[in-house]
């Protein structure tokens, strides 16, 4: 599937008009329409903007890969950190920077490659890192 393919994927998801679209990446409506038929590729200005707008995980607008819906890099980091804290925490006590490093990284990387996670499958992988 094209980049234009995938823009007008989320669009439809989303219930949202060519007309709104276009004028929300700062593009005509003709240009919409040809990166969404694949007849034209869309610049960088406008993928930027669509994945800015939209929310949409820029990896997946260029090469198709992860998931649309992704969150930035830094809202998976700060997640997979409040979720190895909570853990780590639970028993009270103090927590070693390391054990915090470790599993945060463990679920950072989780993260990165399927979007989301379960608490069944974050305590899975919370107790065979710790």
């Amino acid at each position: 599937m094209s980049i234009g393919g995938r823009f007008l994927e989320i669009r439809k998801a989303r219930g949202l008009n060519q007309v709104d679209v276009a004028a929300a990446i700062d593009v005509s409506h003709g240009a919409l329409v040809n990166y969404e038929k694949g007849l034209r590729e869309p610049p960088a200005t406008a993928i930027i903007a669509f994945s800015r707008t939209y929310n949409v995980n820029p990896s997946w607008l260029l090469l198709g890969e992860g998931r649309p819906e992704q969150s930035s890099l830094d809202d998976l980091h700060s997640r997979s950190i409040n979720i190895a804290w909570a853990y780590l925490t639970r028993g009270g006590g103090t927590v070693e920077r390391e054990h915090l490093i470790k599993l945060s990284s463990a679920l950072f990387q989780y993260l990165m490659e399927h979007g989301d996670i379960s608490d069944t499958m974050s305590e899975k992988l919370l107790s065979l890192s710790a």
